[in-house]
């Protein structure tokens, strides 16, 4: 199955093409009538079972289940105990896996769990097209699968990102983040000074656990490409040699 087929029947299977409006925190069940009215498909992010229905219940097209070692916002559930059951939740809303994604390997897992495809973050930020500064794509690259933190201090809510000299401060300064998103306005000043200094050891992007399995900065195609190449491989090859069902 090729890149193309692969995204052809993803489509088929969703019924969908763009526009699509992505929402990545709380429930967009409030907007889905409007956004159906007018051609727009809805997806929504989740991190826990309790939210996959609701979300389902209000009418959205898409979810897509967020374990735990996700970069940015995240819950507290792992990705592997996560999908089956936000699966069975959501259902007949298709879903797709996130967190801790970052190969044909992934891919392959997701699509054997029963998801539609994966929704992968740190590995396109780690491209020649990913937005994320040139300092936090090398902090990505030198990490090992234990170099990201989940802290309050960037946004008022749980978020994973690279671990920098930044968490150390704020915890040691005994403050209690704001709400969100008030805190926004704290962390992105600090961190606009930072750069300014050009003290990076302060600097730290969103960043998931898959952080420790990338150790370069490629194209975006290629990246994808490789995914699909090797997830088909997994699937259609490596699987039937190695496994056995009698």
């Amino acid at each position: 199955m090729g890149r193309r087929t692969l995204r052809t029947k993803l489509c088929d299977i969703l019924g969908i093409e763009y526009p699509i409006i992505c929402a990545g925190l709380g429930n967009p069940g409030f907007m889905v009538q409007e956004a159906h009215a007018n051609g727009v498909k809805v997806l929504a992010i989740t991190g826990n079972t309790k939210n996959a229905r609701r979300m389902a219940q209000s009418g959205i097209d898409l979810l897509v289940a967020q374990g735990h070692e996700g970069g940015g916002h995240t819950g507290r559930i792992g990705t592997m105990a996560l999908l089956p059951q936000a699966i069975d939740a959501a259902y007949p809303v298709p879903v797709l896996a996130a967190g801790g994604i970052g190969d044909g390997r992934g891919l392959a897992a997701a699509l054997a769990m029963g998801c539609v495809g994966v929704w992968v973050g740190t590995r396109f930020l780690v491209t020649k097209e990913g937005g994320a500064l040139l300092s936090n794509k090398q902090r990505i690259i030198d990490s090992t699968d234990e170099d990201t933190r989940v802290s309050l201090a960037y946004t008022g809510k749980t978020l994973r990102a690279s671990y920098n000299k930044f968490h150390d401060l704020w915890d040691g300064s005994g403050l209690e983040p704001l709400p969100f998103p008030t805190q926004v306005l704290i962390s992105s000043a600090l961190l606009a000074s930072f750069i300014e200094a050009n003290k990076t050891d302060y600097v730290g992007g969103l960043a998931g656990q898959i952080s420790g399995l990338i150790k370069e900065i490629k194209p975006a195609r290629q990246v994808l490409e490789e995914m699909v190449e090797d997830g088909v491989e997994m699937l259609t090859r490596k699987l039937p040699e190695t496994v056995m069902a009698k």
